[in-house]
């Protein structure tokens, strides 16, 4: 069976890829299995946290120290538990780990590249677009829709924060490609999306299983064009000039 995760950062596709690649009779694939929320796919699979419930930045740095024992010794037994499994008689199993996780759990990435599990590194190279994204989630709470028509939203963006925002998203990029050379990895980007077919034979190539035509089970949300969803659109055309983003507009 084929060992595998999705590796990418937040707002890149990822839940879309994770959730159809699901629906493949031979492919078995859960969401986060380290995030803080039940809330993911297949969350019999969600990794318990020590530590309470709290939205208090005091208290999430507590959560973090007194969860660091149950992530160092229980998280890598979960994860062989995990591909020891097989629920469906299916050739490929993985799940999605975000860049993020890795940071606060290295011995996982070390274990991973021990054990030649396969890598499917996700990139969404429009950072612009990335952080849109987040501010539209922010906005309205709304990821993804099975409904092809989205929900029309506008929303106000910080000039300097979107910068900032933008800048580390550039470098979280250029990490997803270094974490993972020398492994098996199938590098795709958000933006191949729009060859979805193509796309799709690609990865199940990849991962070893009958490759078969798969429409995506989720649709983005947003406007065809940003501006028309962001208040103050001018003062971030300008902004994205002044700082040499043009590229992404």
């Amino acid at each position: 069976m084929t060992k595998f995760i999705i590796f990418t950062t937040q707002r890149s596709g990822s839940t879309v890829l994770t959730r159809t690649l699901d629906e493949h009779p031979e492919i078995f694939c859960a969401g986060e299995l380290f995030q803080t929320s039940e809330e993911m796919h297949h969350p019999e699979w969600h990794f318990t946290s020590w530590g309470l419930n709290s939205t208090s930045h005091t208290m999430q740095r507590l959560n973090k120290i007194l969860n660091y024992p149950n992530v160092r010794f229980r998280s890598i037994p979960h994860i062989k538990k995990f591909f020891a499994t097989n629920e469906k008689g299916e050739k490929a199993r993985g799940f999605k780990l975000m860049f993020t996780q890795i940071k606060t759990a290295p011995h996982l990435w070390e274990y991973l590249k021990q054990t030649n599990t396969k890598v499917i590194v996700l990139v969404r190279k429009n950072v612009f677009k990335t952080t849109l994204s987040r501010y539209r989630k922010a906005e309205n709470r709304v990821a993804h829709t099975a409904s092809i028509e989205a929900p029309s939203i506008q929303f106000y963006v910080p000039g300097e924060k979107l910068v900032a925002q933008m800048r580390e998203l550039e470098r979280v990029n250029k990490n997803l490609s270094r974490f993972t050379e020398g492994m098996q990895r199938l590098v795709i980007n958000y933006e191949d999306f729009s060859d979805w077919n193509s796309l799709m034979q690609k990865v199940q190539t990849f991962l070893n299983v009958t490759p078969i035509p798969m429409k995506p089970v989720l649709q983005k949300v947003g406007a065809v064009k940003w501006q028309d969803e962001v208040e103050n659109f001018s003062e971030i055309e300008q902004i994205l000039k002044q700082n040499n983003f043009t590229q992404y507009l």
